[in-house]
């Protein structure tokens, strides 16, 4: 704590003390009130933008005693980033209050995040003779929603939408009194004053003969509607009975359905046009995951946590006389479950009567999440398939999916950044030289995307927005980046942007660069790398200023020679970077657009390598040709960086001998394509080599979700390792069981039974797709090794999409460990594009400070 004009330990002084971090939102002031009375300090504690201030006066040694006790009783939830302390002219108090809120000129504001139901409220959420008993909307001063409601800063009830809720004389009272969990909880509420569940459906003019089927569209006069426990009921009787509803959550609508029950996770997949890609299960409680996938302590933690985010586990049960099975179109091709806990009371009301429950975000395919009534009610009008929506009244100030985080060498890791996470920030370290008044917006990516706002070294990530695919999502970007930017007033003088001239975020930051400040100078535009940005990402979460050798590997990146990034060894020092190596460059078709199709990359992949001459009788050119052994470097002819290659030999000999892709007629004119470079670009992506991999080995050949191929290949790998004999389903390492005694987890033996009876792979096929994932490790150990050797470093970076595979991950950091290096990854952000807008302020920040410093 620093202090200012420190005054004699005996003298009765007044200290302004400012507390910064996570402290609005989260309990800090009554828990502070409560502490000054019992102590007997007088003086008085108020929001002041994005901090708390106290103001107390006693003597200096009072005071330190009752700061320190403040830092050991603070709320669990909430975490003191720094504490500033200073005297001031002698204010004298009566007694000690929480004063009304007040502003602060740029202070760099931590807005709280959504927080799960505590285990006080669920205490009395299930006890009979609490006045809110079963209530849906639980909450106290430490639990409930807070950034999806808020409507400006600071945190009061007035600046939510909790203001729309007038307050019974019950909860008016417990609110003022200072004794009460819920003193100045701005959540508050009960059955009386509300939210109170409601529940709308088609009626029997949309046919609820048969819940859920497609009747067509209803009329506004034959919507039937419930409120309080009659709409829980309802809700509850029609996914009982295999209805799919619509639920209104923290942060935007679900989708619900019976996981058991094949034909209503079918009739959701059509709703939401969503054919493949797994669906999130909602489950009671731990033990309930646990009957379903191995989870170990670490997970268990994570799923109980406040925070509530959906957590990857392997599925990892057998077939049981005692346990339900999830219905196999829950999770289709994927071996990982993704399973949450209830965050809300109304959810636990669901829970407590179904059982787990698919919960999926209620949104179209390519389309953001539903957060307004009147959207729900007209899909509900429109989609006869949707038996009803359970709702309540209280806005929704900002749509914030779950978020989504697996466990990676033993730390939480997350892959989608958003509700319990958005937008606390990432404080960078090694920038401290920057001042508040150092504010940065960076765009992101096109794909998963998230922006960022900074002031000095606080980075405000926003949450999880997804894809910019259309003119919503475009609608949604522009709204959430115009709202954080007003929360916390961020007027950028930098905009940080991709290299891609076609990305809606470069569109985006250049015209707004260029009309932002009509009326005075306009912010600088930077352009960033795709591939320098994964790799500062990680520079800026772990405070490293380099040298660093950065392994990017992902789908597409923008690429400083016009071509197509993806397979890239960068060192990296600052804010600068050189390209080290990187995948040799293959001839892609269709560009971008070339992500979906496997077989297409399959087919630019065995061209690639073979000699040239492309026999008549070999229309995919599948033949033995020039392989580079796995990372051998190659200088090119032009002078510029080292290629390496992977070999691929084998797998190419086996695609031919079982002719994998006989079913693609269209490979020949693929190949002409090609071979006349029409409608190509070169490309060095790693993601689009998976793909191929994974064609070729008749694994999987369409993405018809992203990264749906590579998930194949990694669950082919999967399947050989557990056959094997490898302990844990994904990387052949020991599991612990999650909880000792608690539940009943498969052992090893059983999962891998277990997942062989859902995973069959041809044996071979499987092998070469595990061999693969070691050659890749390989690689990357072999460059880093040479990069080593050149720039004198073993600080090594990981990150992008493709290093969300498990297998490959936890391979290289071993190897690379062994090996001597230092390793580094995502962790606080996501390594896939979710993360990049904390790379590309990273490069802004040292570019602001180069050019104040003179440094780099």
């Amino acid at each position: 704590m620093n202090s200012a004009h420190p005054a004699k330990r005996g003298t009765i002084v007044t200290q302004e003390i400012l507390f910064r971090g996570t402290v609005q939102g989260v309990g800090f002031r009554p828990t502070v009130a409560g502490l000054a009375r019992s102590l007997g300090m007088v003086g008085q504690v108020r929001n002041m933008g994005g901090s708390v201030e106290l103001i107390v006066t006693d003597t200096e040694a009072r005071i330190e005693a009752f700061v320190r006790a403040i830092e050991k009783n603070k709320p669990v939830i909430a975490d003191i980033a720094h504490i500033e302390s200073r005297v001031i002219d002698t204010v004298l108090f009566r007694g000690f209050s929480i004063a009304p809120s007040g502003g602060a000129e740029n202070e760099a504001a931590v807005l709280p995040a959504d927080i799960a139901v505590c285990g006080d409220c669920l205490r009395e959420f299930y006890d009979e003779q609490n006045p809110r008993f079963k209530h849906p909307f639980i909450s106290c001063a430490v639990c409930g929603p807070r950034f999806t409601i808020m409507e400006r800063l600071p945190y009061d009830r007035d600046t939510t939408t909790m203001d729309d809720f007038e307050m019974c004389d019950f909860c008016a009272g417990a609110y003022a009194d200072a004794g009460d969990r819920r003193f100045h909880a701005q959540t508050i509420s009960c059955h009386v004053c509300g939210p109170i569940p409601e529940w709308l459906s088609a009626g029997i003019t949309a046919g609820r003969a048969a819940i859920g089927t497609k009747a067509g569209a209803a009329t506004e006069a034959a919507l039937e509607t419930k409120t309080g426990a009659s709409a829980t009921e309802a809700a509850i009787d029609a996914l009982r009975n295999g209805g799919v509803v619509a639920l209104k959550g923290v942060g935007g609508y679900y989708f619900a359905c019976d996981p058991f029950n094949a034909s209503a996770v079918r009739k959701l997949r059509a709703i939401k046009r969503r054919e493949e890609k797994p669906f999130a299960v909602l489950f009671r409680d731990v033990e309930g995951v646990c009957a379903q996938c191995a989870v170990r302590p670490e997970e268990a933690e994570l799923l109980t946590s406040p925070k509530r985010p959906i957590v990857l586990l392997e599925r990892s049960r057998t077939e049981t006389a005692q346990e339900k099975v999830l219905t196999p179109g829950v999770c289709n091709s994927s071996r990982f479950l993704g399973a949450f806990l209830p965050s809300m009371g109304l959810q636990y009301l669901m829970a407590d009567a179904l059982g787990p429950l698919v919960m999926t975000s209620a949104n179209l395919s390519d389309f953001p999440i539903i957060k307004d009534d009147d959207e729900m009610r007209a899909l509900v009008l429109r989609e006869g398939r949707i038996a009803g929506m359970l709702y309540h009244r209280r806005r929704i100030a900002v749509r914030v999916d779950d978020s989504v985080i697996r466990v990676i060498d033993g730390l939480p890791q997350q892959i989608r950044r958003s509700k319990g996470y958005a937008p606390a920030p990432v404080l960078v370290r090694g920038v401290e030289r920057l001042t508040p008044t150092d504010r940065i917006f960076a765009t992101g990516g096109q794909l998963k995307t998230a922006f960022s706002l900074s002031k000095g070294n606080f980075v405000y990530m926003s949450q999880y927005i997804g894809d910019l695919s259309g003119m919503e999502s475009e609608r949604v970007y522009r709204e959430n980046f115009y709202r954080m930017k007003l929360f916390f007033d961020i007027e950028p003088d930098l905009v940080v942007c991709d290299m891609h001239p076609l990305y809606d975020t470069t569109k985006f930051a250049e015209t707004y660069a260029e009309t932002a400040r009509p009326d005075r100078e306009k912010p600088a535009l930077l352009r960033v790398q795709h591939h320098h940005a994964h790799t500062a990402s990680v520079m800026a979460e772990h405070g490293l200023s380099g040298p660093v050798i950065g392994v990017a590997f992902d789908g597409v990146g923008y690429g400083t020679d016009g071509r197509i990034w993806g397979g890239e060894i960068l060192i990296c020092e600052q804010g600068k970077f050189t390209r080290f190596s990187h995948l040799k460059y293959v001839k892609l078709i269709g560009g971008d657009a070339s992500m979906k199709d496997g077989w297409k990359s399959a087919v630019c992949h065995v061209l690639a390598r073979g000699d040239g001459a492309h026999r008549q009788d070999d229309p995919v050119g599948i033949q033995d040709g020039f392989h580079v052994s796995p990372g051998e470097g190659r200088i090119r002819s032009d002078g510029g960086s080292a290629e390496f290659d992977i070999d691929i030999s084998g797998i190419v000999a086996y695609s031919k001998r079982t002719d994998a892709l006989r079913a693609f007629g269209e490979r020949r004119q693929v190949e002409a394509a090609i071979r006349a470079e029409v409608g190509t670009v070169e490309s060095s992506s790693m993601g689009r080599l998976f793909d191929g991999v994974a064609s070729l080995l008749g694994i999987h050949h369409i993405n018809r979700y992203e990264g749906e191929c590579a998930i194949m290949l990694e669950n082919a790998a999967a399947f050989s390792l557990e056959r094997a004999g490898g302990g844990d389903c994904a990387t052949g390492r020991n599991v612990t069981p999650c909880r000792s005694g608690s539940c009943a987890r498969p052992e090893a033996a059983n999962c891998r039974a277990g997942r062989q009876r859902e995973m069959r792979f041809d044996e071979e096929a499987a092998s070469l797709a595990l061999r693969f994932h070691t050659d890749v490790a390989a690689a990357v150990l072999k460059q880093c090794r040479a990069a080593r050797l050149a720039h004198k470093t073993e600080t090594v970076a990981l990150s992008g999409g493709v290093f969300q595979n498990k297998i490959l991950m936890e391979e290289t950091l071993a190897r690379l460990r062994q090996d001597g290096f230092t390793v580094y990854y995502n962790v606080a952000v996501p390594p896939n594009d979710g993360g990049i807008a904390l790379g590309q302020t990273y490069i802004g920040m040292q570019r602001l400070l180069a050019r104040r410093y003179g440094e780099q």
